[in-house]
């Protein structure tokens, strides 16, 4: 999956058939960064990265590890409320790291497994 010519990476990329990488995602619509709490960026990064997932035939639920960059470690606390909120009960393996942003609070990198159609 191409990203703009402008930047040199995938979006994402389907490996072995099954497992997806996702490029970090933003909290962005509609090419505006989108600011507020870290809470609200942190659900519309993971709105982006259910986007990409969808496009490849997974979903949020098929997300096995996510790597988290966050701009200000103090904010986890209200990073992990919204994170839980998407991922509900089955939370994948994850990586938080402190990151340098340029501009924005956080972004979200995963891997998933899409599902094995059901034969027919």
């Amino acid at each position: 999956m191409a990203n703009s010519a402008d930047k040199p990476y995938s979006t994402a990329v389907i490996a072995g058939g099954r497992f997806v990488f996702v490029s970090g995602q933003i909290s962005t619509r509609d090419g505006q960064l989108v600011g507020g709490s870290i809470g609200v960026q942190t659900e519309v990064a993971l709105e982006n990265l259910a986007h990409v997932l969808e496009s490849a035939g997974a979903t949020l639920d098929d997300v096995t590890r996510c790597g988290v960059f966050i701009a200000d470690l103090n904010d986890l606390p209200e990073f992990n409320v919204a994170y839980r909120r998407a991922f509900g009960s089955r939370l994948p393996a994850r990586t938080a790291v402190g990151a340098n942003l340029p501009g924005y609070g956080i972004e979200i990198d995963c891997i998933a497994v899409i599902p094995e159609l059901e034969k027919k």
